[in-house]
């Protein structure tokens, strides 16, 4: 946290560490992150793991989805050559140790299969009140899956659009996550907040207790973006530039 501003490592600051791995959470956590962003996927054989894309060969060096694969072949594979690909309840357990952390768990498989088994590894996790499963407004029926699959389950809402944010409030979510992605939807979001100010109802979300966020953000200029907008917590690749960018701002 840097003044009133937390910072949240997205998919664990992989602008400087191995994103979606054990390393990753721990690199967070020790460049002092106030939480993180992880995507979830399901194996062939219906276990959770920890990774982002929807085929192999940028992290994992193999064609095709991983999804097709099970378990026992999946947990063979080396992220960048060298760091284990890991099942999500041993991620869940790296973050028991790290108090205060939020951890969203990005539904990254549009899987009704793959919502039940995260809302049932998050309600048996010690960090479940602290935790989220994470999807777009747009794919809400699985959110709704996921917190039904056990008790004090948590989810948080990407609304994409801001005029989706009093929708997501109203949908259940104990978190809201704004802004974009790529640049293509940095320019949409941005020109969407000229027409809708998003301001006034972060705000209201933030007075009924929701974990109210914003990125991805890499640049001063964006982090200072989302300052202007009235947000205090940014989502970033890159942390270092994050914390010195807020620093500066304080």
């Amino acid at each position: 946290m840097v003044g009133r501003f937390r910072v949240l490592a997205h998919r664990g600051a992989m602008a400087t560490s191995p994103e979606n791995t054990l390393a990753s959470i721990e690199t967070a956590k020790n460049e002092g992150a106030d939480g993180i962003e992880l995507d979830v996927q399901l194996s062939a054989d219906g276990q959770p793991f920890l990774f982002h894309d929807r085929t192999g060969e940028r992290v994992a060096g193999v064609r095709g989805p991983l999804g097709w694969r099970p378990w026992k072949e999946i947990k063979l594979l080396r992220a960048f050559g060298r760091h284990p690909i890991p099942h999500l309840e041993e991620a869940l357990a790296a973050a028991e140790g790290w108090s205060g952390a939020e951890v969203y768990l990005d539904l990254h498989q549009r899987s009704d299969e793959l919502a039940r088994a995260v809302g049932r590894a998050l309600g048996a996790s010690a960090i479940r009140g602290r935790a989220f499963a994470l999807d777009f407004y747009s794919n809400r029926q699985q959110l709704l899956l996921a917190a039904r699959a056990a008790p004090g389950v948590r989810f948080g809402v990407m609304p994409g659009a801001p005029w989706n944010t009093g929708a997501s409030v109203a949908l259940g979510a104990a978190g809201i996550c704004l802004g974009w992605d790529r640049p293509a939807t940095k320019a949409l979001y941005m020109l969407a907040c000229r027409l809708w100010d998003i301001r006034p109802m972060a705000e209201r979300a933030r007075r009924q207790g929701l974990s109210v966020s914003a990125g991805v953000a890499n640049t001063p200029q964006e982090i200072m973006y989302f300052v202007s907008q009235g947000f205090d917590a940014i989502w970033t690749d890159d942390l270092k530039t994050a914390f010195d960018t807020l620093a500066a701002a304080s």
